[in-house]
């Protein structure tokens, strides 16, 4: 592999963490339109999957109609070593290799700035433990630098057509201690959030820094802004991961999410769902589904959250490809296109979902989709003339 040094990136002085910094006001009204997309950190992440394959995946993906593709932008493999004094030494072959890919199949990514550096770390042999914020924040302003609109990446690649990154996610479920170990800390987190969207918007002011996906976000959310009463003014989205067994209760846990928002002031501020999604193996496992009604799940919750008026930006399917090896590992069962390509039931109805929750709310009223599934709730419920009240 080619180690790409990358170039200091000067953030102002002022950033938050001297307290001294004007942070612009958060985007606080919902970007137009829904857009929709899907999970595809495994394809990357792994090092398992050739180049073909991994286009071949990605042609397959935006066929569906999807725009937006979540993957990682893992600052332990950008910056394995330390600076040297306020030189940062990036290799960017492995961001370069997923914003290049996204955009040679017109998908736009959206990173998910993680996890700790090694050398960064609270808990030295924990990558998901609380980052140092500084450090992280230079991390991500130079991210933004890099990927966001006419950034170094895309003026070396003039013959690629540019999709320039538009949102970033800073972490991802603070909010579980599986991904900030060892316990959640709204302190923490509000501090590191403030940092890197401080970072991100001296290089792209453009750019939404949204909260990282929340499990629960009614507790977790009052927690932040009693932790950081200036988050009111500064968020710009909340990621949330609203997982349930049932089309209805993924929409009834996106309700939640925003009556949460709604009681803190914060009714303004888009939602982004990030993961929904179900494993089809083993049985009795977190987010279980059995095969046979998934497909019907998928495009009902879709048709759903595209029809509600809840505020959301983004609704992303954890995830678009597992790997479909272990039949004891739930993470290899979430995902919906084989690894080996080809149609199913799942990415039939995931299309048909798509489709669906684009079409407006005067769209279908519960006519049969691809998976012969109606309504999550009933004939008329998924997509009423009106849309779902939230």
């Amino acid at each position: 592999m080619i180690i790409v040094l990358g170039l200091a990136i000067a953030i102002a002085a002022g950033r938050h963490r001297t307290g001294h910094a004007v942070i612009p006001p958060s985007k606080s009204a919902p970007p137009a339109g829904i857009q929709f997309g899907a999970n595809t950190g495994v394809l990357f992440n792994s090092g398992a999957y050739s180049p073909a394959t991994i286009d071949a995946q990605l042609k397959a993906l935006a066929a569906t109609g999807v725009t937006v593709a979540r993957s990682d932008a893992p600052w332990e493999a950008t910056e394995p070593t330390p600076p040297s004094g306020n030189l940062h030494h990036y290799n960017w072959a492995f961001d370069d290799t997923i914003a290049g890919d996204l955009a040679a199949n017109g998908l736009t990514w959206l990173p998910i700035i993680d996890y700790s550096a090694p050398w960064a770390r609270a808990v030295p042999s924990q990558d998901h433990s609380a980052p140092d914020p500084a450090e992280y924040a230079d991390y991500a302003g130079a991210l933004a630098a890099r990927y966001g609109p006419g950034g170094s990446f895309w003026q070396a690649h003039p013959s690629l057509t540019a999709h320039p990154v538009e949102t970033y996610e800073i972490w991802n479920e603070p909010d579980n201690p599986v991904f900030w170990s060892p316990a959640p800390n709204p302190t923490a987190y509000a501090n590191l959030y403030l940092s890197a969207r401080d970072a991100i918007e001296a290089a792209q002011p453009s750019a939404r820094v949204i909260v990282g996906g929340l499990t629960k976000p009614a507790t977790f959310l009052p927690a932040l802004v009693s932790a950081a009463p200036a988050l009111r003014h500064q968020l710009d989205g909340v990621a949330i991961h609203p997982y349930g067994g049932s089309p209805q209760a993924v929409l009834d846990n996106v309700r939640t999410a925003r009556s949460t928002l709604q009681s803190l002031g914060l009714g303004s501020v888009p939602l982004y769902v990030t993961e929904f999604g179900w494993t089809t193996s083993p049985p009795g496992s977190l987010d279980y589904l059995n095969a046979r009604l998934r497909p019907s799940y998928i495009e009902q919750t879709l048709t759903l959250l595209g029809h509600t008026s809840c505020g959301l930006a983004d609704v992303i399917l954890y995830a678009w490809m597992t790997p479909e090896r272990n039949r004891h590992d739930s993470q290899d069962w979430f995902g919906i296109h084989p690894p080996t390509g080809g149609g199913t039931p799942d990415t039939a109805a995931f299309a048909a979902g798509v489709h669906a929750a684009a079409s407006g709310p005067t769209g279908p009223t519960g006519a049969t989709g691809a998976s012969g599934a109606t309504g999550a709730t009933g004939a008329s419920s998924a997509t009423g003339a009106t849309g779902s009240a939230c």
